[in-house]
């Protein structure tokens, strides 16, 4: 009888195989339609897609205007959208084109997992109302974030502080340094908040509190990345964050 036991489960691992195979046939054959839609479409053209239609509660908004225009667009695979089940941690390649300039290659991720995402928009709709799920843009406006939008002149240690790990116990150095590299000014001084627009602000003050991330990338990477290859940009259109794509002969990894 043991004999028959590696023959059974030979068979049975056999089947397995061609119950798989027969099952991604069959898939592909259900999203013949949608997977020939995904290589004519460029879904970075798509506000909800990009998550546009959430601003202010969105992480940025000067990249937006490349999205729309076409200006960036998924590599062939990352245009498959059923593939998005095993792209975990939001990472996608794909090429972003200047006339002037020419087209290069670019990583985009979301800053977080769709779940994680998700918990943010419960975050800020509690901190609103009290409920998990509501209108996003209307939260915001009730939040403490607009709250201190119209308050707060400098961003300061005790308006901030506890809020995430990157400002658990700040100075105002580093707030100064935050603000100032969100803002693109010149590096050094203090840059008062009135000199973002309100939804500048609101979006800053929000990043700070639920994903530090960009604004990280922004205050300290940009010290590491020498031309060609140019700090990561403030423009984290909504949840996507966009890098240029480093060789493997770069110190740093292009993505954690």
């Amino acid at each position: 009888m043991l004999r028959f036991l590696p023959l059974k489960l030979g068979r049975l691992y056999r089947c397995l195989k061609l119950l798989l195979v027969v099952g991604l046939f069959v898939i592909l054959l259900m999203n013949t339609h949608n997977l020939f839609a995904s290589f004519q479409k460029n879904e970075l053209t798509d506000r909800r897609f990009i998550n546009l239609n959430k601003c202010p509660a969105c992480f940025g908004t000067s990249w937006c205007r490349k999205f729309m225009n076409g200006q960036v667009s998924f590599e062939t695979w990352g245009r498959l959208r059923f593939l998005d089940v095993f792209n975990v941690k939001n990472v996608y390649f794909a090429q972003y084109g200047e006339p002037r300039e020419g087209t290069r290659r670019v990583v985009l991720k979301r800053l977080g997992s769709n779940q994680e995402l998700a918990e943010i928009d419960q975050k800020i709709c509690k901190r609103a109302t009290g409920r998990p799920r509501c209108d996003l843009i209307q939260a915001m406006y009730k939040t403490e974030f607009a709250r201190i939008n119209g308050d707060v002149r400098l961003l300061t240690p005790e308006v901030v502080e506890g809020w995430s790990d990157l400002v658990h116990c700040p100075s105002q150095r580093l707030l100064d340094r935050v603000v100032r590299r969100y803002a693109e000014t010149k590096d050094s001084g203090s840059f008062l908040l009135k000199n973002l627009k309100d939804t500048e602000r609101m979006q800053l003050l929000m990043t700070l509190a639920f994903n530090p991330e960009p604004l990280v990338l922004q205050t300290a990477l940009f010290l590491f990345l020498l031309p060609p290859h140019p700090a990561p940009h403030k423009s984290t259109t909504t949840s996507f964050n966009t890098r240029p794509h480093l060789t493997k002969t770069c110190s740093s990894e292009a993505l954690p």
